[in-house]
Parts: C-alpha cells; structure tokens; sequence
C-alpha cells in the first residue's frame, strides 16, 4: 500500500513525528539548523528559543532595535539563515548513513 500526505495542520511535536526532525533540544529549529540561537537558562537544564523570532523580521522593523522586550540589552542585526538549497540537501542526505528499513528477513 502506498500513501501519500497532502497536508495537515499540526503543532511543533506533531511536525516532529510526522517528518521524523528531532524537535527537543538546542538544534530543533528546521531553518536555523546548526545557526540555532538558542541558549540555556540560567537556573536550570531547559534550553530557551527566546528572541530567537526576531531574526525573521525585516531588517527595519522597530522590534530588532528594543532592548527592552526582548533579551535585555540586546539589538537584533543579524539576517535570517539563508534557506538551503536542493544541491545543499542533497550533500547533506549523502553524510546519512545507510540505512535498512523494515524487519530483517529471518532466513
């Protein structure tokens, strides 16, 4: 049998599960992959996505300039990660491992 899904509406677990990206921990942001901004909090193990966002708005947009908002003391300059391209996929899916799907036969 053969399927194929369309589309769906799902939330950021549900994603995960559905496309098999690890959603947890610091690199589970799919378009900042390894350029993930995100931090450990101070007091504790949990890793934050704060202020991460604000990387994606335009270059003039007030929000990238407040420093009190967000991070404190902290002025958004950066671009947004640059969306790879099919040639980048493909490399990246080459430095896969191979991998055997399903039960290995039993002879």
């Amino acid at each position: 049998m053969r399927a194929a899904l369309m589309w769906t509406i799902t939330d950021f677990p549900a994603y995960g599960m559905l496309s098999g990206w690890s959603t947890h921990g610091r690199l589970s942001c799919p378009y900042c992959q390894e350029n993930s901004k995100a931090f450990h909090l101070p007091n504790g193990r949990k890793i934050s996505f704060f202020d991460c966002h604000r990387q994606f708005l335009p270059l003039d947009h007030l929000f990238r300039k407040n420093r009190n908002y967000f991070k404190k003391g902290h002025v958004e300059n950066h671009a947004p990660p640059e969306g790879l391209s099919g040639d980048d996929m493909f490399r990246q899916i080459q430095q896969l491992p191979d991998i055997l799907f399903g039960k290995p036969s039993q002879r």
